[in-house]
């Protein structure tokens, strides 16, 4: 079964959508920006304070926050990737899709109000258009 069929192409383009977004952040966070004095005084701060976890490990702050970072891609990727696994699935039923693309609906409606409330619009804005176009593929997607 093709991914494009009537009834499932606004999950796959969700799907799609969503392995464009983890390719936006991944790119957001590893392409500098002009030099900025101020956020390489924050970042040489966050690279020298190192955190005790135990196991032998104390990464720096700026460990953890890439770790968060490229956690947050793969994420992106593995959601996207699972979406068009199920949409191009023919023994995966239309109810089946609809209801993955309610829980995805709701996920990325977390997820923007989390930017929201961070004030970080790019993730904002990438999370109202995941949220509308899963909404979208929650009522469009046939039974």
């Amino acid at each position: 079964m093709s991914l494009f069929v009537r009834g499932r192409r606004w999950f796959a383009a969700g799907s799609i959508l969503t392995l464009v977004v983890a390719l936006l952040h991944t790119i957001g966070n590893v392409t500098q920006g002009p030099p900025d004095p101020a956020l390489a005084n924050v970042e040489a701060a966050m690279r020298g304070y190192r955190v005790p976890l135990g196991m032998g490990m104390s990464p720096s702050v700026w460990d953890i926050y890439r770790c968060l970072v490229f956690t947050m891609s793969l994420c992106l990727v593995g959601t996207g990737a699972l979406g068009i696994a199920l949409g191009a699935s023919s023994e995966v039923s239309p109810g089946i899709l609809k209801r993955v693309a309610t829980v995805l609906t709701i996920v990325s409606a977390a997820l923007a109000v989390l930017s929201y409330a961070y004030r970080i619009p790019p993730p904002l804005v990438s999370f109202v258009v995941l949220t509308l176009v899963f909404a979208a593929a929650s009522v469009k997607t046939n039974r």
